[in-house]
Parts: structure tokens; sequence; C-alpha cells
């Protein structure tokens, strides 16, 4: 039985196929998409100007991940594992997406000072309004949680995708115009970000039939939601602790360069989203021993494409940077090639995640190997990038091996998990 054949034997004859075609089409188009804007945005800008844009980018995910703590996933776990009502959960995440968004902005505002510091190539105005969108960021982590955790995650794709277009139109406008500057595709970001929230809460709100928000579940959502939090919150700094870094030691031209090596290799996740986001519902809703088996099966299709879309990505690397982008961003085409094995070995690794948090209970363990990963991180970065000199490329290798090591410590967690009890989610 070959590989694929197998993979469906476990699924069944269910729509989670035709699911993980139509999210991977859908994500291919958005991604092209972006990077278009990408490309159109880097030659026109340079390193400098862009890199103002990618840390803008960086800061506002940074706020949403960080002020979340846990609530999206908490509510993620109560839908799919305790059968919580829609409406409930919607409503609850609602509500908190309003307050923290409030609470952010004003450390933000309290702060300021210190973010200057750490930002310095960045205006007042930019690092405030990073923050001032807080209550959208936040509520639209837990409606893609949501959209996830109902079924719906190729209508969430699809949305993503009509967004990706306006996005895209809106940069060609500005640059046919000769008015494309670094503040103008912020002030752009917000009326588009301000947009699609609109459009994503009336989404989910005409399933839902309105909103009734519950303090019980809010706290139970944290309660088990800053678990998985801790690994979130670490996930987030391993993986932009190096942008920072770079920002800090390197300015924001580094930054810049760097950006488009990061942008073009976790261009890998777009490839295992379609499978994991597709097969998310089964994995954290079915008996232990068929989700071990679904992952299981996930897990080696993930690998076989990833394997080949990362090779594919590392010999094209010169020629696509050199092509797109120019002589200006010639610097990014080796930390390219080095982050990919790192890449691969994390996007294979998710998928494992969702099992041992979302029907297994194991965030705990994920916290844990997260944090590691991230004070690893941190180590070698200072390491390669400080007393080594190795500049961009050294940022690369810290990643790439952080990356690699935590994945390889959740697949031997994973594999352990195999004779464990059968359970089924209540």
């Amino acid at each position: 039985m070959t590989l694929s054949q197998r993979f469906r034997a476990f699924i069944g004859k269910s729509s989670l196929m035709k699911d993980a075609k139509d999210i991977f089409l859908l994500r291919s188009c958005a991604l092209l998409l972006l990077l278009a804007g990408n490309v159109i945005i880097a030659r026109v800008l340079g390193p400098e100007h862009k890199g103002v844009i990618d840390l803008f980018t960086l800061i506002t995910g940074l706020i949403a991940e960080i002020g979340m703590l846990g609530v999206s996933n908490g509510l993620l776990y109560h839908l799919t594992n305790k059968g919580r009502p829609l409406k409930e959960v919607h409503g609850t995440g609602l509500v908190y997406s309003l307050w923290a968004g409030l609470a952010a902005l004003g450390v933000g505002y309290l702060t300021l000072s210190l973010w200057r510091k750490v930002f310095p190539g960045l205006e007042d105005w930019i690092l405030l309004l990073a923050f001032a969108v807080s209550p959208l960021t936040f509520y639209k982590l837990i409606w893609e949680n949501i959209m996830t955790g109902i079924n719906r995650a190729v209508d969430f794709h699809r949305l993503s995708l009509y967004f990706s277009a306006i996005n895209l139109a809106a940069v060609i406008i500005l640059w046919s115009t000769n008015i494309l500057s670094s503040t103008h595709v912020i002030i752009w970001a917000l009326i588009l970000l301000l947009f699609s929230s609109a459009i994503s809460f009336w989404t989910l709100n005409s399933q839902a039939n309105g909103f009734t928000p519950s303090f019980k579940l809010g706290k139970d959502s944290l309660k088990y939601g800053i678990v998985i939090y801790a690994g979130v919150l670490a996930n987030l700094l391993h993986f932009k602790i190096d942008q920072t870094m770079i920002a800090y030691w390197l300015g924001t031209g580094a930054v810049g360069i760097y950006t488009v090596s990061v942008r073009w290799a976790e261009m890998l996740f777009f490839l295992d989203q379609a499978l994991i986001s597709a097969a998310f519902y089964k994995i954290a809703s079915s008996p232990s021993s068929k989700s071990y088996k679904i992952t299981n099966a996930v897990f080696k299709t993930q690998l076989k494409i990833s394997l080949i879309s990362g090779a594919a990505l590392a010999l094209l690397a010169y020629p696509l940077i050199l092509g797109l982008y120019g002589t200006l961003f010639k610097g990014s085409i080796l930390p390219l090639i080095i982050l990919i094995p790192g890449i691969i070995a994390w996007s294979t690794s998710k998928v494992v995640s969702n099992m041992l948090t979302y029907n297994l209970g194991m965030a705990s363990f994920l916290a844990k190997a997260s944090f590691a990963g991230c004070f690893l991180n941190i180590l070698l970065n200072y390491i390669f990038i400080k007393l080594a000199g190795q500049g961009i490329s050294g940022a690369a290798m810290a990643s790439s091996l952080s990356y690699s090591l935590v994945a390889i410590s959740i697949f031997i967690k994973a594999r352990k998990t195999k004779d464990l009890p059968n359970v089924t989610p209540t």
C-alpha cells in the first residue's frame, strides 16, 4: 500500500482530502499575491524603508500573540474537545479582544520610551499604531482558530485570498501613482485590517446567530490556554527574536534583507497548512488511537512534500532572489538556504504538536520544549551575530539549528504516546 493510500485509509473517504486540496490552492494563490506585493515594495523602497514595514508587521504580530494570553487556544480547545456552543465561544472571544486590546494600547503608551530603544528606526506614531490595532489583531487570531475548529478552514482561507488580492491591488495603485512609501503602506494595512475584521465578524456571527459572552468559559479558556500560551509565546519569540536582534545590532536595512529570506523559507509553511487545517478537526476530536494514526499519516505525507519543496527552493534561491528583488537583496540568498532544513523540521512537527496539545492534553510539554528552543535560539544568535560576526547568515544558522532540535524533541515525545490508553475527547 502506498503512502497516499494509507493516508486515505486512515482518514476515510470524507471531505478531508478535498478540503486539503482546496486549502492548498487558496493558500498558494494568496502566497503569490502577497509575494508580488512584497517584490514591488522591495524594489521601489529598498531594504531600509522595506525594513520599516517589516518591523511594523513584526511588532503587531508580537503584540497579538503576547497579549492573547492563550485565550484563543483555550477557546479552540473547549470548542473542539469539550463541545462548548459556538455562540458562547465567539462572544467570549469578542469581549476578550476588546478589553485586552485596550489594555495593550495603554501598556504601549506607558512603555513607549522602551520601544524607542528596541526599535530606534521607527517613528513614535508607528509604534503606537501597532498597539492601537490590538483589538482587531486579537479578534482575527480568535476568529481564525474558531473557523478551523468548526471545520470551516476552507472558508477562512478563501477570505484570506480575497484580502490578499485587495492588498495587491492597493500596492499597485500606490506604485502607479508614485505615492508608494512605507507610511502609505502602513496606513493601508490599517484600513485593510478594519475591513477584513468587519467581514470576519459578519461571517462568523451569521453562523452563530449572535454571540453570548461567558465569564466562566473565559476563565476556563485562560486556565488551559495559559499553558499553551507559554509555548506559543516561546515559539513566537523563537521565530521573531532573530529579527529583533538584527534590528538592534545591524539596523533596519539588514532586517529588510533578512525578512526576504524568512518570507521565502516560511513559504514552506503554506504547504503544511493545507493538510494540517483539513485534518485538525479529526485529530483533535477523534479517540486517541485514531488521532495517532491520522497524525502519523499526515506527518509522513507532509514530510515528503516538504523535502521535495525545500530542495526545489534551495536550488532556485539564487535566480529567484536576484530576478525578483535585484542585486540589493543578494545578501538574502545564503540565509534563505540555511533556514530551509530548520523550516522543514518545524513544518512536519506542527501536526504532531496539534495531536499532543488538543487531543492528548500535553500542552505543558510543548511549552517546555518551546522555551528551551527559544533560549537556545537567543544564545546561538548572540554567538553567531555578535561574537562570530556572521551577520544575517549567522541568524539563519541559529534559527535553523534551534528549530530542528525542538522538532526532534516533539517527534520523540509523540512516539512515546503510541501505546497510551485509548481515550475519546468529551
